[in-house]
Parts: C-alpha cells; sequence; structure tokens
C-alpha cells in the first residue's frame, strides 16, 4: 500500500532541515509521498504518518496538532534525553524501512482536555505530558483548591500542583517525587509544587475522574497561570476554575520493533542502575 508521509522538524535543531531533506529524498526514491507538516497546523494533514525530527518538546507539540486526527507519529531524535523518540538518525532508516514492509503499529497515550477561562475566553487545548498550575508571580506561595467531579479534594499551598498522564509521570511529575506509571495506562497524578504541608504527597486518580483547581482566593496574590506540555502558557481569569478531564483522542506513537520502555527508562533515567 503506498503512504503518504508527513515531516515536521524543529527549525531550532542544528541540522534538522538537512536531516529532514534527506529522509524526504529517501521517502521519494521509494515513491511515497510526502508533505512538510508545520508547527502551525489548523487542518487534517491527511497523512498516514508523521516524522518527527527533534527532541521531546518537538512531539509534544506535534502531538497536540494532529491527535484530533488520530494520526500516529514517528519521533526521531535529534536533541539530548529523547525520552519519547526511541528512533535517532543512525536508525530512522532501518525503522522507516521495517514501517513501509510490515505496516504501522503504534502505542496509544492518553491526553489531557483543558479548558481555561482567560479574559479573552475559553482556551480549550489538549496535552500529552502535563499541566502546571502556579501562580504569575514566580516565587510566591500560592493556595490553590482542588476539586474531584465538583467535590472539593483540597487545598494546596506551596508553589503549584502539576497534573500528569502517565506518559508525563517521567517529566516534572517525577523531579517531584511522582510515582513512574507505565505510559499506556489512563489516569491522573496529581503532584504538589514544593508544598507547605508535609502531608500532601502525590496521588494517583483514575482517568474518568473530571479535575478541578482554582485561586483560593481572588486576591491579586493568587494570580494563577497555566502551563501546557512546558509549551503554552495562559494567564486563567479571577475568580474561575481549570478544568482537566481524560481526552477521548489519544497520541499514537510508532515504536521501533526493539523499543522496550524499561531499558528505555535505564539508559535514559538511569532507572534501576
Amino acid at each position: 500500500m503506498p503512504y503518504t508521509v508527513g515531516i515536521s522538524y524543529n527549525h531550532l535543531k542544528e541540522n534538522a532541515k538537512d536531516y529532514c531533506s534527506e529522509i524526504s529524498k529517501w521517502l521519494k526514491n521509494k515513491n511515497i509521498k510526502v508533505k512538510n507538516i508545520p508547527y502551525k497546523l489548523n487542518k487534517n494533514p491527511n497523512v498516514d504518518f508523521i516524522i518527527s525530527l527533534g527532541g521531546d518538546g518537538t512531539i509534544l507539540r506535534i502531538s497536540r496538532l494532529v491527535a484530533k486526527y488520530s494520526v500516529p507519529i514517528m519521533g526521531v531524535n535529534l536533541g539530548t534525553l529523547g525520552f519519547l523518540t526511541d528512533t535517532d538518525t543512525k536508525e530512522v532508516f532501518a525503522s522507516l524501512e521495517d514501517v513501509l514492509n510490515k505496516g504501522i503499529k503504534y502505542e496509544e497515550r492518553m491526553m489531557l482536555d483543558i479548558e481555561i477561562p482567560t479574559k479573552k475566553g475559553i482556551i480549550k487545548t489538549t496535552a500529552l505530558n502535563d499541566c502546571v498550575i502556579r501562580s504569575v508571580y514566580n516565587g510566591r506561595l500560592t493556595s490553590i483548591d482542588a476539586f474531584i467531579n465538583k467535590k472539593f479534594l483540597s487545598g494546596y499551598k506551596g508553589d503549584g500542583v502539576v497534573i500528569s498522564t502517565p506518559t508525563g509521570s517521567t517529566a516534572y511529575s517525577l523531579a517531584l517525587s511522582g510515582p513512574i506509571i507505565y505510559p499506556t495506562l489512563s489516569l491522573f497524578i496529581i503532584s504538589p509544587i514544593s508544598p507547605h504541608t508535609l502531608t500532601h504527597r502525590p496521588m494517583i486518580l483514575e482517568s474518568d475522574n473530571i479535575l478541578e483547581f482554582s485561586s483560593t482566593d481572588g486576591s491579586r496574590k493568587s494570580d494563577l497561570i497555566v502551563s501546557v506540555d512546558g509549551q503554552e502558557s495562559y494567564i486563567l481569569d479571577k475568580n474561575k476554575k481549570v478544568k482537566i478531564k481524560m481526552s477521548l483522542k489519544k497520541a499514537k506513537l510508532i515504536r521501533d520493533k526493539n523499543y522496550s520502555y524499561f531499558d528505555t527508562l535505564k539508559t535514559k533515567l538511569k532507572w534501576g542502575v
């Protein structure tokens, strides 16, 4: 079956454009149609899968762009850690050959649907890793109220909270002593950032819950900013709540045939070493 393949690359990565041209040429020599996928995408790209050239940040951005179109993503690491992108430039052609010969095989990853009331209206976006809620004023103690299915859960005093997916459990949440969660599961992790209470620790919740977060009071000192995958940031409107739930759309990550999540933990995060 002839494929149509999209390629998107991080313009800030050295040699990314050259790698894009090299991969594009290789695909075209195999009579594969190639499309360049821009960082700002507002329509269905109509491709069978997308090659993401960059690091984890690139694949996070592309996953938010194409999740609603159900497009699988092959991550090619040009960065340093590359935890989400298990294929590197030395392996990319062998991985592509495997996909072209044996078909597209991918993992589905849970994503977050996030609604953020702002002064300009409600922002609706998605996240693959996490959503961070903190004070607009860096370094200032803030108080955030958390709700589950409209029922009060707790007030968090500290630097903020991180709401993470299993994929994001090895990102910001891990730095906050959150648990490592196998990435194909569906659940939420709520991790307080520098909590001012000894009993506040990371919490795991079922993904069928609806979470909401707001400032404890409406004073200027409690103005909150909401960050999505560390790439989008919005100021929460006063006396409003951020709403977070599991997205009906999944990120689809194409995996190399030799991929092992536990090997990745060992080699890239030094887990158990």
